[in-house]
């Protein structure tokens, strides 16, 4: 269905746009296939022994633990026999990795190799939106550089929800040029789907709502205004339909509110704090900041995450207004690191030791290769804002801002930037399509 709706929004200006085009099914075929065969040979090559820790832990046997009936919880507490109710992220990624379980495959390869099929998936989706936005071609030369992008499929042989959030935001963008083309209220509302779902992957998606939903309403023509309400009503409650499970089971589980995720606060904690604004961790975060504050105000298991949490964000808070006057400095420093522009040998480390990307090449590699194409990237935005009867750029800008607002709320992450990355894949695509035309036009005319 996804195929069909977005065959319809090619741009008229694309070199060989037909969507049913029997090269382009095949090509794309064949390219989400070798995806998935390289990143099965990354898995096979080094992470065939991976113990997962920390996150990846926790939804590792997060899953496994759910797949038993026992729901949401802390597994690393239930090792030690103490059942503690969980909700530090979203349930997707979890819930994905629970369908083996189900059927009792429960190991680490087989979650691993489970993510490597969702990351071929994702491959497969930016094909598709690279079609819709540009044309055939471009959604070729896209789905090439998302199977071979390091900091595309390196998540999945770390067992990291970015797996799913790259596959999640990708599948946004898609629908929202589905609607561009034929703007309706059920089209609206498929993009609102998409975002809760996005939503319970990572819970910053929820930015996707006035970043790209309320624009494409807004842009659309021929709608009164309470008719462009009444869609932006209904693609939010869409959403919030599909997250409502989510939260209410919280609301039973949690003496406050927690909607999505209970990571937001002891985070804010752990990247507001001395060594983080004036220390080695400046842009990052310090997991010891909030350790600190867990020994200091004699936080216990007797509390849960939600009281906690409120710990956390008081004195979060506490720190940013006592340090305003660094805080531009620090925002800076956070923009420079997301773009590994930040002393990159740290940021590196960093990938390698605390993020767990394994072997150091792949860090390197996905360090630079992150630099090529978000230059070309840059140039493929200004060809499409050139080139006539283009689609808008917006949908493919909205997963950018959102990693923007991410870092500067938070601290630079090399997971927080997976959002936007198939995004810059589709538009450094765009880029190469226009070289090699410009090349071989120029090649024809010296010929003739």
């Amino acid at each position: 269905m996804i195929d069909e709706e977005i065959g319809e929004a090619e741009p008229t200006s694309a070199v060989d746009a037909r969507p049913d085009a029997q090269w382009f099914r095949i090509s794309l075929a064949i390219v989400v296939v070798g995806a998935l065969l390289l990143r099965i040979a990354y898995v096979f090559a080094y992470r065939r022994d991976f113990d997962p820790g920390g996150d990846a832990y926790f939804y590792h046997a997060g899953a496994n633990l759910l797949a038993e009936g026992k729901g949401f919880l802390l597994p690393q507490f239930y090792d030690l026999g103490i059942r503690r109710q969980a909700a530090e992220h979203p349930p997707l990624y979890i819930v994905y990795l629970a369908i083996p379980s189900l059927l009792g495959m429960k190991s680490v390869l087989t979650h691993l190799l489970w993510s490597c099929l969702l990351g071929a998936g994702t491959v497969w989706l930016v094909g598709l939106t690279g079609r819709a936005v540009a044309g055939a071609r471009v959604g070729i030369i896209a789905a090439v550089l998302a199977a071979v992008y390091p900091n595309i499929w390196a998540p999945d042989g770390q067992l990291q929800a970015e797996t799913m959030s790259m596959f999640t935001t990708v599948l946004i963008v898609l629908l929202a040029y589905s609607y561009l083309k034929q703007p309706s209220g059920r089209r609206l509302v498929y993009v609102g789907v998409a975002c809760g779902f996005g939503m319970l992957a990572r819970s910053e998606l929820v930015l996707l709502i006035p970043l790209l939903v309320v624009p494409l309403v807004w842009t659309t023509r021929d709608r009164t205004r309470k008719q462009k309400w009444q869609w932006v009503g209904a693609a939010v409650l869409a959403a919030v339909i599909v997250i409502t499970p989510w939260t209410v089971y919280n609301a039973s589980r949690f003496a406050h509110p927690i909607f999505l995720s209970s990571q937001l606060d002891p985070t804010l904690a752990a990247a507001n704090c001395d060594s983080v604004y004036y220390g080695q961790f400046q842009g990052y975060f310090d997991i010891q900041c909030a350790l600190a504050i867990q020994k200091r105000d004699h936080l216990t298991l007797a509390q849960d995450e939600s009281q906690q949490n409120v710990v956390y964000r008081r004195e979060a808070i506490k720190y940013i207004r006592a340090h305003l006057s660094e805080l531009p400095r620090v925002e800076g420093v956070r923009l420079l690191r997301i773009a590994g522009l930040y002393k990159p040998a740290t940021y590196v480390r960093a990938d390698w030791y605390i993020e767990g990307r394994r072997p150091y090449w792949i860090t390197w590699s996905g360090l630079y290769s992150f630099w090529l194409l978000a230059l070309a990237a840059i140039a493929g935005a200004v060809v499409l804002r050139r080139r006539a009867n283009s689609p808008p750029l917006y949908p493919l800008l909205a997963p950018i801002g959102v990693v923007i607002i991410t870092v500067l709320a938070m601290y630079a992450s090399t997971r927080f930037r997976t959002t936007a990355e198939p995004s810059i894949v589709i538009l450094a695509a765009v880029a190469l399509d226009a070289a090699w035309t410009r090349w071989r036009g120029r090649y024809a005319s010296e010929r003739n």
